[in-house]
């Protein structure tokens, strides 16, 4: 009899009934805009303007991995079929999305548990490319919440949607019982390092990775980590 294969941890789970409440308190002590924006668990349906905005995030990283495999199918294509499916590490289920009535999704957090990402699973797909970042994959801070992508549409920027993220990211992990937020940033991202910093994160490590043409960055990828509050300073639900 073959063994079945268990399924990775997403986390779906999280947003149950409660941590649903425990969103909208945030939301309601939080205002990152004069517009109102509405901050919610993803849908199938949000997978091409997230997969935009996890490109952006990503500085380049997706389009080296990604661009030209396939005839007439952009690194933005590929990972819009990532989200828009279940059970990986850019699924939907993994991603919460700021949205706006005038201009839908302007912001995203995407994040699940650091010791869900199999690298296995990602040397299977394009080998010679994710052998590349394989210092990245590996460098990681286990028992940790993963953010591996937030981003903001431009327009938006400098509104707080990006505080309020990781503020719902931060709530997040903490319902699901993890007492870190862990998240790599490219080290010559130098002005996102400083937001970080100013987040409560700290340098960790850095993963090494050799000059490639494809890939328009220099000195590696940090690792950082917070610390995230005691259960007793948890948010209170109702």
């Amino acid at each position: 009899m073959q063994a079945t294969r268990p399924r990775r941890p997403t986390i779906a789970p999280f947003f149950a009934d409660r941590s649903l409440a425990a969103m909208d308190k945030i939301s309601r002590e939080f205002s990152p805009s004069d517009e109102q924006l509405v901050y919610r668990p993803a849908v199938p349906d949000d997978n091409r303007a997230i997969a935009d905005l996890i490109c952006q995030a990503g500085g380049g990283l997706y389009e080296f991995l990604f661009d030209d495999l396939i005839p007439f199918v952009t690194a933005s294509d590929i990972v819009a079929a990532g989200v828009g499916m279940s059970g990986g590490p850019l699924s939907y289920e993994n991603c919460l999305v700021a949205s706006s009535a005038s201009a839908g999704i302007v912001g995203v957090a995407n994040f699940f548990p650091a010791d869900s990402l199999a690298e296995e699973t990602f040397l299977s797909l394009v080998s010679d490319r994710f052998d590349h970042i394989g210092p990245m994959l590996r460098l990681r801070d286990r028992g940790s919440m993963f953010l591996n992508a937030i981003a903001v549409a431009g327009n938006y920027r400098g509104n707080g949607v990006g505080t309020h993220l990781i503020a719902l990211t931060e709530a997040a992990s903490q319902e699901a019982g993890l007492s870190r937020l862990s998240l790599h940033v490219w080290v010559d991202n130098v002005a996102a390092i400083r937001l970080y910093k100013r987040h409560g994160f700290v340098e960790v490590g850095i993963a090494e990775l050799a000059v490639a043409p494809r890939l328009p960055h220099r000195g590696g990828s940090l690792l950082m980590r917070k610390i995230l509050p005691t259960p007793s300073r948890r948010i209170a639900v109702a």
